[in-house]
């Protein structure tokens, strides 16, 4: 029994040395372990805010530019393609407007095609920016920043779109009423793109009405719209947009193409005056960056204001 004992007390010397060796060597590897820690956190934090802040920045930009068109280049017109679409023709049919506008095209090698106010629907200009025409002429009514269809309103077609505000009923003058198309109707709910397409539109307007279809075509690739800055008859805008296509045919530019056919209407004082594509994406752009600035400042007064809080103090006290 005594040798017992004494094994056991042996076995335990045994043991307390063995564990007082390892606990001699643990104060260097707390010390190490303490070291450790303050080298690799601050590298992976300073890894990961600079991470963070460029994959922040640029996932903000990519999400900005995609919603303002400035990530989509413009493409040329393939061939030389032209549509007239001829709501007006509901109340002002003008047969000779429409024989003048499509000889001068064809002289000069375009291929126009008509649409008339039987064809004229919503779907007509959901599907317009797809069809590849470098020059687009609408002949329909304008009100408050949306096309006046030739398709007969019903409260049951086009639902999801009249509850967006996109579509909505409107009259040209008689009981029945029509599907008027919003410009956001065009910029978010058109299929395709434009090919740097010149949009004439001959409905009545006003400079913001113009300046907003503008940017609705913009969006989907076109390069000028061409529209009024008031009410103008209908006699009158047939015979200015003749002018305006006869000089486009000639091969003059938009702008000398516009100060020949920008005599007012002597009426209601109406007059062409047109929007630049690439003045709208570059406006878009400058803005862009001024949010990008705006949104890295409180960013990073958002990240490195909280840690200074905890930071600085830990700093000076090291002094």
């Amino acid at each position: 029994m005594g040798q017992k004992i004494k094994r056991e007390n042996s076995f335990d010397t045994l043991l307390d040395q063995s564990l007082g060796k390892q606990g001699h060597g643990r104060p260097t590897a707390r010390y190490a372990g303490k070291a450790a820690s303050r080298i690799w956190p601050r590298r992976h934090i300073r890894l990961t805010l600079s991470l963070t802040i460029l994959l922040v920045v640029g996932l903000g930009a990519s999400v900005l530019a995609w919603q303002n068109g400035i990530w989509f280049p413009t493409a040329s017109p393939k061939g030389l393609r032209a549509v007239l679409i001829d709501g007006l023709s509901v109340n002002y049919p003008d047969p000779s407007f429409t024989n003048n506008v499509t000889k001068t095209l064809s002289s000069v090698g375009y291929t126009v095609d008509y649409i008339g106010p039987d064809k004229f629907t919503v779907d007509t200009l959901a599907n317009l920016p797809s069809q590849g025409y470098g020059l687009v002429i609408i002949r329909a009514h304008t009100a408050h920043s949306a096309i006046i269809t030739s398709e007969p309103y019903t409260s049951s077609k086009y639902v999801f779109a009249q509850l967006a505000g996109h579509v909505s009923p409107a009259t040209i003058g008689t009981p029945v009423e029509y599907f008027a198309v919003a410009a956001q109707f065009i910029s978010s709910e058109s299929r395709g793109r434009f090919q740097n397409s010149i949009i004439v539109l001959m409905g009545c307007g006003d400079p913001g009405d113009r300046e907003t279809f503008g940017a609705a075509f913009a969006d989907k690739g076109a390069g000028y719209l061409i529209g009024f800055d008031n009410s103008v008859s209908a006699q009158f805008t047939d015979s200015e947009t003749s002018t305006l296509v006869s000089a486009l045919a000639r091969g003059n530019s938009v702008q000398e193409s516009v100060s020949l056919a920008s005599s007012p209407d002597p009426v209601y004082r109406g007059q062409f005056g047109f929007v630049v594509a690439s003045s709208i994406l570059q406006q878009r752009t400058v803005n862009l960056l001024s949010e990008l600035s705006l949104f890295a400042i409180f960013f990073i007064i958002l990240v490195f204001g909280p840690l200074s809080v905890f930071l600085v103090p830990k700093l000076l006290a090291r002094r």
